[in-house]
């Protein structure tokens, strides 16, 4: 849908919610008549698979664990259905400021070239080494409101993998609401606060990392994970 790409909030605010899936279907239905859908060829829920790209030592993990503003991700995101690749440098600023900048791409690359390195710039980056330290794959449902003022995606199917093990989220959804400027009366925002659902930080990086790996520094990320596991044993 062309109005879609009136949305897409390359710079932006990103407030996250986590939540059950068998509470997705009733908050849809209360926000869909607010939205527009995003519906190639009659399909609405799409596949993604995205490869995360860190220093040997896991720098980027771990300035996000810390809590460091101006951290960046280096990622591709292939949109499996429609065959098309990004690579992206996503910059997390102040607060919940997101900046995100992206070129598409033919293939995944084995290693990153030098035409990639060069669009990484950031105070805390150096110029060291690369390498893909772990891919996650979901399905996404993607909104803008009528007004287009905000961008909405709904995540499921939740793997994180690493080329030795796979977990799976089956029961996980993550709301994520995208605006130019934070507004707390947005329809999806009082309906997810009208079901008790509070915002609060996800990183599909950081937490697959946490899970997937036993000697990185998780402390500052045991929150989620406990609420990852009553989420599982919510049913």
């Amino acid at each position: 849908m062309k109005e879609l790409n009136q949305v897409s909030l390359m710079q932006r605010v990103d407030t996250k919610y986590i939540l059950h899936i068998n509470l997705v279907p009733g908050i849809l239905k209360e926000i869909l008549p607010y939205q527009f859908v995003l519906d190639i060829d009659q399909q609405r829920n799409f596949s993604y698979i995205t490869n995360y790209y860190d220093t040997k030592d896991f720098k980027f993990y771990n300035h996000h664990h810390n809590g460091y503003v101006n951290r960046l991700k280096v990622r591709t995101r292939s949109y499996v259905d429609t065959d098309v690749i990004f690579y992206e440098i996503k910059h997390k600023e102040f607060g919940t400021r997101t900046n995100k900048i992206r070129k598409e791409i033919d293939v995944v690359p084995d290693a990153l070239g030098e035409d990639e390195y060069q669009m990484i710039e950031n105070k805390r980056y150096h110029g060291e080494q690369l390498e893909l330290k772990m891919s996650n794959s979901f399905n996404r449902i993607t909104l803008c409101n009528k007004r287009f003022t905000e961008r909405i995606t709904i995540d499921t199917n939740i793997h994180f993998f690493n080329g030795t093990q796979d977990i799976y989220l089956p029961y996980l959804s993550i709301i994520e609401v995208k605006q130019s400027k934070s507004d707390h009366f947005s329809k999806t925002v009082q309906v997810l606060k009208q079901h008790r659902i509070q915002p609060e930080g996800f990183s599909k990086y950081a937490i697959g990392i946490a899970m997937l790996e036993s000697n990185v520094k998780k402390n500052n990320f045991k929150a989620t994970l406990l609420k990852l596991n009553k989420l599982a044993n919510a049913g």
